[in-house]
């Protein structure tokens, strides 16, 4: 996928089955688009990942664009505020202009990847249902470069 003009969705940013591979998992995912939420200077668009032999929630994309003078590294600051405590967040190198990764207080993995492009500052949040795991940080490294990569 190439990078859009238009922010339109948040599930072809990123395929079920993309997520499936990087998190090395054996179970068939599937993806479903949400509605919208139309902010003041943005709109995000969801996508919800789950299981497809038991509908369990695997974890959830959004994708906003930020109109204006925004800058990537106030974007990535504002999403290590959903981190379990300050310095949790763990840089990630190669995706978009900053990346990082962390648990949040639900104690789920957050991938976030900031970019601008377009005019605009894209902000790809991913959301994965579970405590980090040591064997899973390339994976993390793997889609915050791809989801980089898209927006």
């Amino acid at each position: 996928m190439v990078s859009p003009d238009v922010v339109s969705v948040a599930c072809g940013f990123l395929g079920a089955h993309e997520l499936q591979s990087a998190l090395e998992s054996k179970a068939a995912y599937r993806s479903v688009e949400e509605k919208p939420v139309e902010g003041q200077r943005s709109v995000a668009y969801g996508c919800e990942f789950s299981r497809v032999d038991d509908g369990s929630g695997v974890g959830s994309l959004m994708v906003t664009a930020i109109k204006g003078e925004a800058e990537p590294e106030s974007a990535l600051a504002v999403a290590e505020q959903n981190c379990l405590g300050e310095g949790q967040a763990q840089p990630l190198a190669g995706a978009g202009e900053a990346a990082m990764w962390c648990r949040n207080e639900d104690l789920d993995t957050l991938v976030v990847t900031v970019k601008r492009s377009h005019g605009e500052v894209r902000i790809a949040h991913l959301t994965l249902a579970g405590s980090p795991m040591a064997a899973n940080i390339p994976g993390y490294a793997s889609l915050a470069r791809l989801l980089g990569g898209r927006l």
